[in-house]
């Protein structure tokens, strides 16, 4: 039996000293995605099923401004971290 994935982990490769940035620009869309914290060299995003498309094409957008890279979109498995 299949479990329904419900949110997504979006990795993305950037400079800690850009977070901040990122999080301004983020702020702007409501409800689409939630910056979580740094695994290794990556920082972790989590957005929803239903919105993980827009957060890819907003996080594709942010590179305007920052240089970011989106490594993994994987399914959650339940963990906040």
């Amino acid at each position: 039996m299949f479990k329904e994935v419900l949110e997504y982990d979006i990795l993305v490769k950037l400079r800690k000293e850009d977070v901040h940035i990122l999080n301004y620009l983020l702020e702007t869309e409501d409800n689409i995605m939630n910056i979580r914290s740094f695994e290794g060299e990556f920082l972790k995003v989590i957005a929803p099923k239903d919105t993980v498309v827009d957060a890819i094409k907003l996080l594709e957008s942010a590179k305007q401004f920052i240089d970011l890279e989106i490594v993994s979109l994987k399914p959650n498995d339940g963990s906040a971290g």
